[in-house]
C-alpha cells in the first residue's frame, strides 16, 4: 500500500540555519532518501518551494477564488513529501521515524487512495 509521509516544519527555523548546518540537514535527507531506496519502499518524494510561493484554489457556486498561500494558519508548514510503498501504516511510521524532519518538525503518514 502506498503511503505520503508529509513533512511539517517551520521555515523560519529552516532560514536561520548557517550554511553547514543547512548542509548537514541535506546530507541527512539524502542519507535517508538512500535508506528508502535501498529498502525498495521509496516510489518518490520532492521538497517544496516556500509557503509564499503557495496558491489556494476553492470554488464556490461556479466561481474560483485563489488566495495566497496555504488555507490553514499555522507555524507549520508543508515542506516537502515522500510516498512509500510499504505493507502496513505500522511500517511507515517506523520510516517517518526516521525522516529528519521529524526530529524538528511533524511527519503526517496518510494511506494513498489507490484506484
Amino acid at each position: 500500500m502506498h503511503y505520503m509521509l508529509l513533512i511539517y516544519g517551520e521555515e523560519a527555523r529552516w532560514a536561520s540555519l548557517s550554511p553547514d548546518q543547512i548542509s548537514a540537514e541535506m546530507g541527512a535527507y539524502f542519507a535517508y532518501s538512500e535508506a528508502l531506496a535501498k529498502a525498495g519502499v521509496l516510489v518518490g518524494g520532492d521538497e517544496l518551494h516556500p509557503v509564499a510561493t503557495a496558491k489556494t484554489l476553492s470554488v464556490n457556486d461556479g466561481k474560483q477564488k485563489v488566495v495566497d498561500g496555504p488555507f490553514a494558519e499555522t507555524k507549520e508548514t508543508l515542506g516537502g513529501y515522500y510516498m512509500v510503498n510499504v505493507e502496513t501504516i505500522e511500517e511507515a511510521l517506523d520510516w517517518a521515524a526516521k525522516c529528519p524532519g521529524a526530529r524538528y518538525g511533524r511527519i503526517e503518514v496518510r494511506p494513498v487512495v489507490m484506484r
